[in-house]
């Protein structure tokens, strides 16, 4: 489906010209999906009608592009590129429109490069006040570009800390603190769950325990937990531990002996100072399952396809006072040695990827 949704974009925007895009046609290209095959063939009926119009905006398309679904987005930005490609709107225009924060971060990025590409001095210009741009992309080149001097003081790394998002760049600047004597907690400042207490191992013998109801998740739910409960070989206890990883990751295959066919549960709390929208991170391995205050928010049911921090992310809120955390998570009976981790990781932050003050 993918490659014939990639084909229909080519297709409908290799000749595309400018075109007075109507709102119900924006309106499909915004929110189209790659399930809705009917909205996928009429977005690229109109992307060939539109070719043969003369009077389309780049900055028209670029401003649907905020809400807009990630198909949706595809769709746009072709209309705009190739608009801009034929008649580029003015440099006052790209310029209004990248100041604008509330303009779609992709969009914003879209224009920076716009203006900048094959200009040194413009791009420096613009990056030298956009450390704490909302667009994640125009952020990373900005702290990019402040790190680019081999030595720089401890007071602008700390800043650049603060200002940092992406996961990597983050731990390039706390090592080049730490070359500098100053020590940073890496998993704190991430924002990452350290402190859990588990239970298990349950049954998952077959893998097909996914959706299996064990009397963990109900009493979770109902906020009466029990301090013991019948297992795969018999009563399990809730048992500590605190991950001293600087990523917050947690080595279920450790704690439980390298168990397969499994299910384990972890409760964590985090207490917050009043109520806030934020982000729920999760990177693991395995399958999982995740509840907020007893309401499931993230569920996928994947095993051994790869982790990474930021993997699954689901926004929550939080309540003031104490908040608790479930998570359960299945390993499966596959012997390959690419197979054997049963490892997590969680955060909470806010729609940026900064933590929250929480305790």
């Amino acid at each position: 489906m993918r490659m014939v949704v990639f084909g229909l974009l080519m297709t409908g925007f290799a000749s595309l010209a400018y075109a007075d895009v109507t709102p119900q046609q924006l309106e499909l290209f915004r929110k189209v999906q790659p399930s809705d095959d009917a909205g996928v063939a009429q977005a690229s009926k109109w992307a060939r009608e539109l070719s043969a119009r003369n009077d389309l905006q780049s900055l028209t398309a670029l401003r649907a592009m905020r809400g807009a679904s990630a198909l949706g987005k595809n769709w746009l930005l072709g209309l705009a590129n190739a608009a801009q490609n034929k008649r580029p709107a003015s440099k006052a225009d790209l310029e209004s429109f990248l100041s604008s924060a509330n303009e779609d971060s992709e969009a914003r990025y879209t224009v920076f490069r716009w203006l900048t590409d094959g200009n040194a001095e413009a791009r420096n210009q613009w990056l030298s006040r956009m450390t704490e741009d909302p667009s994640p992309e125009i952020r990373y080149e900005a702290i990019a570009r402040a790190l680019e001097p081999a030595e720089l003081p401890e007071a602008a790394l700390r800043s650049l800390l603060d200002s940092a998002r992406q996961p990597e760049q983050v731990t390039a600047i706390i090592e080049r603190l730490d070359k500098a004597g100053v020590k940073i907690d890496q998993a704190k400042h991430f924002g990452f769950l350290t402190q859990w207490k588990f239970i298990g191992p349950f049954d998952n013998v077959g893998s097909d325990k996914f959706n299996t109801v064990y009397p963990v998740e109900p009493d979770y739910v109902a906020n009466k937990l029990a301090d013991s409960y019948p297992a795969k070989a018999g009563a399990v206890s809730w048992q500590s531990e605190a991950s001293s990883d600087r990523e917050g990751a947690v080595d279920l295959a450790k704690l439980y002996n390298n168990e397969k066919g499994c299910i384990v549960y972890g409760v964590a709390e985090v207490n917050s100072p009043s109520e806030v929208a934020c982000e729920l991170r999760v990177g693991c391995i395995n399958a999982q399952k995740l509840w907020v205050n007893g309401e499931l928010v993230i569920a996928n049911e994947v095993y051994h396809t790869g982790m990474q921090v930021d993997q699954y992310v689901a926004p929550i809120k939080l309540k003031a006072g104490v908040n608790r955390i479930l998570i359960k998570v299945c390993q499966n009976e596959q012997k390959e040695a690419w197979a054997q981790r049963f490892i997590f990781q969680a955060r909470i932050c806010d729609s940026t990827g900064k933590a929250l003050a929480l305790k």
